[in-house]
């Protein structure tokens, strides 16, 4: 009888240890909802990554839960005495929007519906309305969120002019329960005044849906549950998703719409590991029906991700990373387990998918200055290295952020190459190209291309700055036959693979040459929290195949605010 109780007493024990070490990251004020990739938390945190300020954060994958954000802001908070100037008042407005979960209060919150001194110009974090019960744990946030939009763009080549102006207003609420389970919803409409041309240098709406069709445009709805246990995160709903350094994303980025998802993160001492698979919009046709009226038939189509990120000391961040594509059939339980091989997976299916190899790394050992590479490879010859063969696909994505001049002025500099191989993204299978309704997952830029980028970012006050950049673009095209089918297949379309007759080498940038040069400019001015007035001016000369010149001047003048 005495052993039997010695034993029980171990297996509590246990228990005890367990839930304590599982539930030991999270926060007591903890909220398991995550930050919106555009917030600008996300260059703060990764110039104070620069800097030494704070341990074995990594910007590869964004978003980032509030949790995770609290505990490097605490670390800031702790070495406040080493930013300049306009770094602590930045870091100021940063404990304001993160008040409840660093110090459990919503002193420095304002509320429009049932608040006493709601006040528009004030320094404060503004919500229409919020709820916080401590002793259930249960707190709701609301938002209005609107934007205006000028757009103007001179073609000098064409002599011609176009522009438009873009209202849009949408809602946004969040919250959590017990402090580890989280949700949140985004959903608005907009409207266009102006010419639909200049309306569509707005990236977000080559892909909308309704304003493609019906001319009127609604907000790119958002909506997840998350549960953050700490140690293990879990999200399930649809929000942006960006992977890969610096501003032009080799691997998701801003491109292409965003797209529902089951999101799990693992996180102990130095090891991470990550994973999600979502579905995304295929191959689309119509199908006319007389008595009907016809509808849209779209492929099925999936993507899954999963990597493992080691910290090799604080300052040294390496991982692997596997993704896979598929489609043509319903989801596939292969590819749902975070823990097998894709590409085993991909041959125990028979080859019909498109399996992909990541390899990262980030390196800020030098203070002041961030070193990050990346390398995606879609498919391995290994027998063809060194030769042009067509098989052989890489990404090789490198540059470095400084922040040498830190103590001496506030000034950033970022310098990044990306260079993408004949039919890379492409697959021979239409259904497992790398996109999404269309669109590149990652970026802008097409197979067969290279991208020299660089940019200064000034930082005149935590409410002003100023950043000016150059990227240098180079593209080798598909040639084109007169009634645009194409003429040689050199792998420079996304959307076209290599197919049996197209020859079996591909030497990088051949076939028609393009050059695109931009000189762009932005200033953001915060006049007070939660408003910002941006203006962004971009100057392109592009030498485009078929001897088209172009030199286009683009205008965007935008004001966003949040209530």
């Amino acid at each position: 009888m005495k052993h039997k109780i010695i034993k029980r007493t171990g297996i509590t024990r246990f228990r005890i240890t367990f839930f304590i070490l599982f539930f030991s990251a999270v926060n007591l004020f903890g909220q398991a909802e995550y930050v919106l990739a555009n917030n600008p938390v996300y260059d703060f945190l990764e110039r104070m990554e620069t800097l030494h300020n704070i341990q074995r954060y990594n910007s590869l994958e964004i978003p980032k839960s509030r949790n995770e954000i609290t505990v490097y802001l605490r670390e800031i908070i702790n070495n406040r005495k080493k930013l300049d100037n306009a770094d602590k008042k930045l870091l100021i407005d940063f404990e304001a929007e993160f008040e409840l979960e660093l110090y459990g209060t919503l002193k420095k919150s304002e509320k429009l519906i049932g608040g006493d001194h709601y006040n528009f110009l004030s320094q404060g974090e503004k919500y229409l309305y919020f709820v916080n019960d401590t002793s259930k744990k249960v707190n709701l946030f609301f938002n209005s969120v609107g934007a205006s939009q000028a757009i103007y763009a001179n073609y000098n080549e064409q002599g011609r002019e176009i522009s438009a102006t873009i209202w849009q207003m949408q809602l946004q609420i969040r919250g959590s329960f017990f402090n580890k389970i989280g949700f949140f919803y985004r959903g608005g409409n907009g409207y266009i005044f102006g010419q639909r041309e200049a309306a569509l240098l707005k990236q977000e709406l080559k892909y909308n849906y309704k304003y493609r069709n019906f001319g009127s445009f609604d907000m790119t709805t958002a909506g997840y549950l998350t549960a953050d246990l700490g140690l293990v995160k879990v999200k399930f709903g649809r929000d942006r998703m960006n992977i890969g350094y610096g501003p032009v994303k080799a691997v998701l980025g801003n491109n292409a719409p965003i797209f529902d998802n089951l999101y799990l993160k693992m996180h102990y001492k130095s090891v991470e590991v990550s994973y999600f698979h979502g579905k995304l919009i295929g191959n689309t046709s119509y199908l006319n029906n007389t008595i009907t009226g016809g509808s849209n038939v779209v492929q099925e189509k999936y993507i899954g991700y999963h990597r493992i990120g080691l910290n090799i000391s604080d300052d040294f961040n390496i991982g692997a990373a596997e993704m896979i594509i598929y489609g043509g059939r319903s989801l596939d339980i292969n590819y749902i387990n975070p823990f097998i091989l894709y590409k085993t997976a991909q041959n125990n299916n028979k080859d019909r998918d498109n399996s992909i190899v990541i390899l990262d790394f980030n390196n800020k050992s030098i203070k002041g200055l961030k070193i990050y590479g990346l390398l995606f490879m879609d498919d391995i010859q290994v027998t063809k290295f060194g030769s042009p063969y067509w098989g052989n696909q890489f990404i090789y994505n490198v540059g470095f952020l400084s922040n040498n001049l830190y103590k001496i002025v506030p000034l950033d500099f970022q310098f990044e190459y990306i260079r993408i191989d004949p039919y890379v993204y492409t697959n021979r299978l239409p259904r497992n190209t790398f996109d999404n309704d269309g669109f590149g997952l990652a970026s802008f830029m097409q197979p067969n291309s290279e991208l020299f980028f660089a940019q200064l970012n000034y930082r005149f006050t935590n409410r002003l700055n100023l950043a000016a950049s150059f990227s240098y673009y180079v593209h080798g095209a598909n040639p084109l036959n007169p009634d645009g089918t194409i003429k040689k297949n050199v792998g420079g379309d996304l959307l076209s693979g290599h197919r049996s007759s197209d020859s079996r080498d591909a030497p990088f940038l051949d076939g028609d040459k393009e050059v695109t040069r931009m000189f762009s400019t932005k200033m953001v001015y915060q006049p007070f929290k939660d408003f910002f007035f941006e203006g962004r001016l971009q100057y392109k000369v592009q030498s485009l195949q078929k001897s088209i010149n172009n030199k286009n001047l683009e205008i965007f003048l935008t004001m966003n605010f949040k209530l």
